[in-house]
């Protein structure tokens, strides 16, 4: 039985809150409880007793995440833990053989046996949904949960600034700008820069595999296999809670930071700003004269300031899900690369709009 089914068995939730909660999953990823919880649909605690329920395995509760021993933690790495999903609760008396562990999906027995392996002990999974494993890998492993995993007002600040409009939940941490200089020989002769690199995508085989695709991570995937060659720089946007926070990224220079750690406020004047709102392709100089916006996303690409920028929205029901942003190998971009990119967009909202579709049934 599938949690959607069960939830309705129980009368957790409506039919039309059931299928909001799989429209936003096709559109923004995590799990199916996640995102009713998101919505308001369904409470955390509720959740993980349906959860229970389903697996028939005992939930792990708040109390016994909060009581987790540090011992018991140290027995699983935090790279393990985070790539597993996977929180020690501790060892089950009196069988100190044994050690309870809560686990977003109990039944990957792969997991269970790497579990095993690395602790040297029996596992017993507890299951736990996804928004409190996040939380709870970030308590007791220090692993930041990604910006998308993170609603407004759920991280506590130092001050009293509304973070919703000024600064996206967690800030924005971004590396020293970089300026870049014209390569010089002997007798300050500049180098001609080198001829951009051919494109590893060709459009209409982006068309092709966009309209044929059947996940949101193949989308972004040909998004940013058309961006190699083309740009030195892309990143793919979600849009939520007035905020563009970082999916994906193609970029020529290594991020010192992955890119779900970027976030970016909407409100404001800037292009990402014009093509939510417009729900229109943006192409030009930032709108905003000290561009506050760009330049925080320029800094965070390690990419030069540019006389003109692109962001393309793709939308679904009248409504920004994604923004992508475009850089210009130079000052301003040449060809028709971005033309192919709205175009791309476009597809992509007809292609979100046929999941949706499909995963209603």
């Amino acid at each position: 039985m599938k949690l959607g089914t069960l939830l309705l068995r129980n009368a957790a939730i409506s039919l039309s809150q059931l299928e909001g909660g799989l429209r936003t999953q096709v559109l923004y990823g995590g799990r199916l409880g996640t995102n009713l919880v998101e919505l308001g649909f369904l409470d955390i605690d509720t959740l993980g007793d349906q959860l229970g329920e389903l697996y028939q395995i005992p939930v792990a509760t708040r109390a016994l995440l909060d009581a987790a021993p540090p011992d018991a933690i140290s027995l699983i790495s935090a790279r393990t833990a985070q790539t597993l999903g996977a929180i020690p609760l501790g060892h089950q008396p009196p069988f100190m053989d044994t050690l309870a562990v809560a686990m977003i999906d109990p039944r990957d027995e792969h997991a269970v046996d790497q579990l095993a392996d690395q602790t040297g002990l029996e596992i017993t999974p507890y299951i736990v949904s996804e928004l409190r494993a996040l939380y709870y890998l970030e308590k007791h492993y220090g692993l930041p949960r990604q910006a998308r995993f993170v609603r407004p007002g759920t991280r506590k600040s130092g001050g009293s600034v509304d973070r919703r409009k000024t600064q996206p939940a967690g800030g924005i941490v971004t590396p020293p700008p970089v300026r870049l200089e014209p390569r010089r020989k002997s007798g300050n002769v500049i180098v001609e820069p080198e001829p951009a690199p051919t494109p590893a995508l060709a459009f209409t085989d982006a068309c092709d595999r966009i309209d044929a695709a059947i996940h949101r991570d193949a989308i972004a995937t040909t998004l940013l296999a058309f961006a190699e060659g083309r740009f030195p720089a892309l990143v793919l946007f979600l849009v939520r809670d007035g905020n563009a926070l970082g999916w994906r990224a193609y970029t020529e220079r290594p991020l010192a930071q992955p890119v779900s750690a970027l976030s970016l406020p909407i409100g404001g004047t800037s292009s990402l700003q014009c093509a939510n709102d417009d729900l229109r392709p943006f192409r030009g100089k930032p709108p905003a004269a000290a561009a506050p916006t760009e330049k925080a996303l320029w800094e965070f690409l390690a990419v030069p300031p540019a006389a003109e920028v692109a962001v393309a929205p793709v939308a679904v029901r009248n409504r920004a899900v994604n923004l992508i942003y475009a850089h210009p190998r130079g000052e301003r971009f040449e060809g028709g690369h971005v033309d192919e990119l709205n175009e791309l967009a476009v597809r992509a909202s007809e292609a979100y709009v046929r999941l949706i579709r499909q995963a209603k049934g």
